[in-house]
Order: C-alpha cells, then sequence, then structure tokens
C-alpha cells in the first residue's frame, strides 16, 4: 500500500475526532481541509454535463463493488467507496466549473488545480450535447422556456460554452501528471474496451470476462432506463422529471448522432460553422463531415502528441498520457502541506467502518423548503422578533455551518436558527437588490449533490440547491427558475 494512501487514511481518521467542528470549521484549518479534499484525490472524471458521464460512472461503481464485494445499493456513489478500502483510488466526479451555466467567454481556462492529478476527460459530439442539455434544462431543471433554435442561439451553455470547454482541455491536456481522454461515441462502439482503458487509468484491477459483460448489461440503456423509471438507486440524478414525459428523463435517448431528430437544417448549418471555425483540431472528429473529408490527409494536434483525423474517427483512441514538468517540485509541495495537515489532526471526511451514504437532494429541497414556508409565517408575526443582525462567525462557532458572503445591495431580514432533520441549520431571509424576496437553507450536512447549483421544483416552488465545502445550501423563492438559479449561482461565486 503506498506511503500516501496509509497517510490519508489515517490522517482522515484521525483529525475529526481531535478537533472541534468549532475549530476545524473556521480560518486556516478550514482553508487546509478544503486544500487537502483536493489533494486527497487520486484523480478525476471530468466531462460537459449530458456527455455520458452517468453511465460511465455506474459502470465503473457497479464494476467496483463486485470487486471489492461492497454491498452499495447506489454505485454511481463511487467517489466514497475510497472510505471503505484503501486500494480504492479516491476518484472525483465534476463538471469542471459548471460551464453549462456560462457563455463561451466566461468559461475557465485555468486547470492548475489538476497538476499531478489523473485526468479522464470524457467528451461527447457538441451537437448531441446541445440536444440532450436543452432538454435536461427544459424539462428537469426548468431554468429555460424557450425553443431550441433560440436556446442554440442566445443562452448560456449553448454551443460556444461547450467548444470553450473543450478547447480549454485540448491547450491543458498536459497540464494533469496523466491525461485520458474517453469519448461517448467510443463507450457505445466498445463499452468493453473502456472500462478495461478507464479501470487501467486509475489503478484499478482490470475485470474478467464474466464481470465485464455483467457490468457492461447492468449499465446498458435498457437496464438504467428501467433503474430510472423505478427510482432504483434512490438518487436525483437517475429519477425522471415526469415519468410521462420520456423527454424528462435522464437517460433520455442514448443515441449517437440523434441531434438531427430535433434540429433544422440552418440550425445544423450555423453550429457546423462554428464547430469547424472555432473547435480546437485536437478534437477533429468533431468536425463536420465536410471539413473531415478536406482535412483526412492532414495531421491535427500538436507535435507532442500528432494525431489524424482519420486515426480519431472510428479508429483506436489513443491512450494520452503527459508528465507534468513540474511533478517533483509539486511532490515536495504536496509532501510539506501533508506533514503540516497531519501536524494539526485534519481531516476532510469520517472514516466509518460502515458506509453512510451523503445526504440527496430530495432531503435537503424538502428541509428548505419547510423553512421557507416557516420564515414566511413568521414574517407575517407580529409577535415574532425578526433579527437581522447576522455574524457568520458566530454561526459558525455555534453551530458549525459555514454561511456563503451575502452581496453587499442585499438586505438580510432575518437570521434563525432553524431545527431540521440535517442537524444543525440556519436560515437567512433577505430581499436582494431587485426587491426578491428569497430564503436561504443551509446545514452541516456531507451531500453528494455536487458544488455548483441545480434546480428542482417542489410543489411548484423553485429551489436551487448545492454544496460549499461542508454545507449544504438551498435557495427558495417564490421567482422563475432560471432567476433563482442565477441568484443562487451569484451567492456561490461570492463564497
Amino acid at each position: 500500500m503506498a506511503v500516501r494512501t496509509i497517510f490519508r487514511d489515517f490522517a482522515f481518521s484521525a483529525g475529526e475526532s481531535l478537533l472541534p467542528k468549532s475549530i476545524r470549521n473556521r480560518g486556516v484549518l478550514l482553508a487546509m481541509r478544503r486544500a487537502a479534499s483536493e489533494w486527497a484525490r487520486d484523480g478525476y472524471v471530468l466531462s460537459y454535463p449530458k456527455s455520458g458521464r452517468t453511465w460511465l460512472r455506474t459502470m465503473l461503481g457497479s464494476m467496483v463493488c463486485s470487486q471489492y464485494g461492497l454491498k452499495i445499493d447506489n454505485p454511481m456513489e463511487l467517489q466514497h467507496f475510497w472510505k471503505l478500502s484503501s486500494d480504492i483510488p479516491n476518484i472525483g466526479f465534476t463538471h469542471d466549473d459548471s460551464p453549462n451555466l456560462k457563455f463561451g467567454h466566461e468559461v475557465d481556462k485555468d486547470k492548475s488545480r489538476y497538476r499531478n492529478k489523473r485526468v479522464l476527460l470524457l467528451t461527447r459530439d457538441p451537437r448531441d450535447v446541445l440536444v440532450s442539455y436543452y432538454f435536461d434544462a427544459k424539462n428537469r431543471m426548468k431554468v429555460i422556456d424557450c425553443d431550441i433554435s433560440t436556446y442554440i442561439h442566445r443562452e448560456k451553455g449553448s454551443i460556444d460554452a461547450i467548444v470553450a470547454f473543450y478547447n480549454s482541455w485540448a491547450e491543458a491536456r498536459f497540464v494533469p501528471r496523466d491525461f485520458l481522454w474517453v469519448s461517448y461515441e467510443d463507450m457505445h462502439s466498445d463499452p468493453r474496451q473502456v472500462l478495461l482503458s478507464t479501470a487501467g487509468f486509475f489503478g484499478l484491477p482490470a475485470p474478467d470476462g464474466t464481470l465485464l459483460e455483467e457490468t457492461v448489461e447492468k449499465a446498458s440503456f435498457r437496464n438504467m432506463r428501467k433503474a430510472e423509471l423505478h427510482d432504483s438507486f434512490g438518487h436525483e440524478r437517475l429519477r425522471p422529471a415526469d415519468p410521462q414525459n420520456p423527454e424528462s428523463f435522464k437517460v433520455r435517448r442514448g443515441k449517437v448522432g440523434g441531434f438531427v431528430d430535433y434540429l433544422s437544417s440552418e440550425d445544423i448549418a450555423y453550429i457546423d460553422a462554428y464547430i469547424d471555425r472555432n473547435l480546437h483540431p485536437f478534437f477533429a472528429c468533431y468536425f463536420s463531415k465536410e471539413k473531415i473529408a478536406q482535412s483526412s490527409q492532414q495531421q491535427v494536434g500538436d507535435s507532442r502528441n500528432p494525431l489524424s483525423v482519420s486515426t480519431m474517427v472510428g479508429g483506436d483512441r489513443t491512450e494520452l498520457r503527459a508528465s507534468n514538468d513540474n511533478y517533483r517540485r509539486e511532490r515536495l509541495v504536496r509532501m510539506a502541506a501533508a506533514i503540516a495537515l497531519f501536524a494539526s489532526g485534519w481531516i476532510a471526511n469520517e472514516l466509518d467502518t460502515e458506509f453512510a451514504p451523503p445526504a440527496n437532494a430530495a432531503s435537503l429541497v424538502s428541509e428548505a423548503q419547510e423553512a421557507y414556508v416557516a420564515s414566511s409565517v413568521r414574517a407575517q408575526m407580529a409577535s415574532q422578533i425578526e433579527s437581522s443582525d447576522l455574524d457568520r462567525g458566530e454561526i459558525l462557532h455555534a453551530t458549525g455551518v459555514e454561511l456563503p458572503e451575502i452581496p453587499e445591495d442585499w438586505v438580510v431580514t432575518d437570521a434563525q436558527l432553524y431545527p431540521s432533520d440535517l442537524g444543525n441549520s440556519v436560515v437567512l431571509t433577505m430581499v436582494t437588490a431587485d426587491d426578491e424576496r428569497v430564503s436561504l437553507f443551509a446545514a452541516e450536512e456531507d451531500t453528494s449533490i455536487g458544488d455548483s447549483p441545480s434546480m428542482d421544483l417542489n410543489n411548484g416552488v423553485a429551489v436551487a440547491y448545492w454544496e460549499d465545502g461542508q454545507a449544504a445550501l438551498a435557495l427558495v423563492g417564490e421567482l422563475e427558475a432560471p432567476r433563482l438559479l442565477e441568484l443562487a449561482t451569484t451567492l456561490d461565486r461570492e463564497s
């Protein structure tokens, strides 16, 4: 067992019992916990939303459960499995700074946080991504309400954001210690080889033939669709917004090239031209057929990693690995940081003998809405004294809940402790600069909901929810879903 893994598991199990929440959730130690959470990751699976990450995650999680004898209902919780065995790598799953919530020029190009990590980048034809994300945003998250042509030309997260995200990784693919590019199209054509390559990339045992077949079949489109319909995983990541609307399913169609069924010839021409003009040639397989035909004999990529169009279209995918020039220096820096963290008794997660799954979005949304109703009633009662004094440090010290920074032009009208099933919780009632009344619910709770705001509708009321460090946050208000998501994103960026 690697020394780093032994140290990680010992430090993670020791610090939680040594340091009270009032200390470890403040100031320097809080910053150290967050830095150590990044340090503890062995690698990441990154993708733009709707690129097949749920499929790959389910295959990989199911395989690991079988290999290590884990009795876990939801294989998508793979990022927590390392707590059960030091032999399981600590793999994070992220959409990398939520490019789907941005215009292209806003997409982050700095990938230095992934230096000395293994990064698997999962991509999909931008046209299929565009269509799939449109239906997800309209029917599941309910954050847009326009036709698909309008979405393509005007909304955030459209073709310019997808291309900008791909370009950022084409330029930064040498930043991580190891880099593997896998495509959705690869998974369709040969899911067994993708699973084998992914397992080897992250240092997992290679599955035998029987396990490989069972894993691929369990995660097939048919079985994933059935699992979503019956809520087999008990998780919002695999639950339809409306079982009667096939376009509201997470596992919607799973078709390669399905965009042609939804886009007009004019929209396809516009997207093709945008991709041909702006997409980095590293992803030349996504150029239009016309441009691929013209470039089929030309070399694409850069001198360190030449790839031809013909190689990347229908041929074997080359495993792309790159050693970072700063690897040795970074190892020394990380080692020094690790010693400091060990000396402080830091921990980022509990290392329980039995796996306890984190809270899901459904419980957070429900609690947040109940708190919103309670705060609304309280505001109408003359006998209930509202407290607009907000001392974030005092709340953190007393409850362990770290609240985000509130924008200067927002007014806090009430700040109260709130008893919830999630433990210590706080509710803030606020009025935004545009005179909109919203309620922020915050609890100290380990979740699996992701660090960028997502949307849900509960009894007709929009709720935006996300996690920030050790806090689970939800913003509630009787506003249109896109506006509430915008406000939640503002709070997330303030913090």
